[in-house]
């Protein structure tokens, strides 16, 4: 593996975009008439000129490479070359960011900026690999970073239901943080990989990647790891989760749907020092860079559901969970090209997915069900799924195993197969009151995962406690509670 290292960071005193620009204070020896007032910019918003860095590098090398005066608009109708000095957005000696936002700084006592003027054209700086690297090794390093960046953005589109807007947003701060390197440490070796996950958030990415059999060394964990952070409002892993990622699906898929997505995925799931500021520098990195370059990008997908079942449109409600029970062999089709979403699951089929996520252990011990014979293809999952406690019958003889699994025995089982956890929270069906005594804990237990979410997306109130289970369903409910 190779290891890059990134050096600590430290809390930053540097103060949001605000504090950088110049004040409309005068000093006293000024007389007002002296003063112009900056009305706009040229290319206000946009880069105006680029420089790299090696880590380490003086400062003052990067800033006397940028540009030594900006176009600006002024009050009196004229427009004027401005001498400038250039501040960054967040802090070059105390982070080690991959690029860095400069913008600039005027004379005060000749120039006041009009409050109207939102935007400010910008210098990056970009990261270069260490000098000593040879020409044949940046290229090797830079082709790298490119695949991971599309690998990054597909899974973004294809695995979490992103546009290309807020999949844009979310390169714009993978750049900065890791240059998409799954192998970057920083912060003294207390953060590591594309995201840079800190001390306890580091341990629960690699505590998850062994549990769920990926490599937390990979490209690959590390996405689902961030799918798993996502999928949810969970203290132990994200506590704010589930709402980041429902905010980063409303973004417009537009060059400032971008910017919206980079600014928002920095101050609320990255939150660095001086967020304030360089929330702006990875919104425009986002809009200026990674939009126009990913925007239109078409990604086919032979592996995708929407082309291999025919029933299975790419913007119905249940795609991105039947996508997930396929990618994980939780479910397959009924036939080579139908899923069969509005189909009904029997009991049998329930105990046998659970059984294929547990890799078809060896089956040992008995049941006491004449209506399931040990010929049949669901007898090892459902005698799995009984002596594991899992699954019951209707009386100590009759396990039904081909008869409609209702949405609360559903729920049911799956909350046994979780330990039967006591946390839940109440749910405000319309038709909560026809919920058997049995499963009222179930349901609540499952409403606190997210796992009903379906009822929602059905565009319905209901529950329908005694209404058999269909496959999409199903397919939701499993993806909730696995990711």
């Amino acid at each position: 593996m190779i290891t890059v290292k990134r050096f600590g960071a430290i809390a930053l005193t540097v103060s949001c975009i605000a504090g950088m620009l110049p004040t409309a204070a005068l000093a006293a020896d000024i007389a007002p008439e002296t003063v112009q007032t900056i009305t706009g910019f040229e290319q206000a918003g946009q880069e105006i000129g680029a420089v790299t860095f090696t880590l380490g590098q003086a400062e003052e090398e990067l800033t006397a490479q940028m540009p030594q005066t900006v176009t600006a608009a002024l009050a009196d109708g004229t427009v004027a070359d401005i001498p400038v000095t250039w501040v960054n957005r967040s802090d070059y000696s105390t982070t080690d960011d991959f690029y860095y936002e400069y913008i600039p700084q005027w004379d005060s006592n000749t120039y006041v900026l009009a409050d109207s003027v939102a935007e400010l054209p910008y210098v990056l700086a970009q990261r270069s690999e260490q000098a000593g690297s040879t020409d044949g090794e940046v290229r090797a390093q830079q082709s790298a970073s490119n695949a991971n960046a599309d690998t990054i953005f597909e899974f973004f589109i294809k695995n979490m239901g992103y546009n290309a807007a807020a999949a844009s947003g979310v390169l714009a701060n993978i750049k900065a943080e890791s240059n998409f390197n799954p192998n970057c440490y920083g912060d003294n070796n207390t953060s590591y990989g594309i995201c840079q996950w800190h001390n306890e958030r580091f341990t629960a990415l690699k505590n998850w990647c062994d549990e769920n059999g990926y490599s937390w060394t990979s490209l690959t964990g590390q996405l689902n790891y961030l799918k798993k952070e996502l999928s949810a409002n969970d203290s132990d892993y994200l506590w704010n989760g589930k709402t980041i990622n429902n905010k980063m699906k409303s973004f417009a898929n537009s060059a400032d749907g971008a910017y919206d997505a980079g600014y928002y995925w920095c101050y609320y799931y990255e939150v660095p020092a001086s967020k304030d500021s360089v929330a702006k520098s990875r919104g425009n990195q986002a809009k200026n860079t990674y939009w126009p370059e990913y925007g239109d990008k078409t990604i086919s997908d032979n592996s995708s559901v929407s082309s291999i079942f025919t029933d299975v449109s790419s913007s119905a409600w249940y795609k991105n969970s039947v996508q997930y029970v396929y990618d994980n062999g939780l479910m397959v089709g009924t036939s080579s090209n139908k899923f069969s979403p509005n189909s009904s699951l029997t009991r049998a089929q329930v105990a046998q997915i659970l059984y294929n996520r547990a890799g078809k252990p060896a089956v040992s011990g008995t049941i006491p069900f004449k209506d399931v014979s040990k010929s049949a293809w669901y007898y090892n999952a459902v005698c799995w799924a009984y002596n594991k406690g899992y699954v019951s019958g209707y009386s100590s003889q009759k396990f039904g195993p081909e008869n409609n699994v209702t949405h609360e025995q559903t729920v049911v089982i799956m909350h046994n197969y979780d330990g039967k956890p006591t946390s839940g929270k109440a749910v405000s069906f319309s038709d909560a009151s026809s919920i058997s005594s049995w499963a009222v804990n179930a349901v609540k237990w499952a409403n606190y995962k997210g796992m009903l979410g379906y009822v929602s997306l059905e565009k319905t109130s209901y529950f329908y406690p005694q209404k058999a289970c269909t496959r999409a369903e199903m397919a939701y409910i499993l993806m909730e509670y696995f990711i």
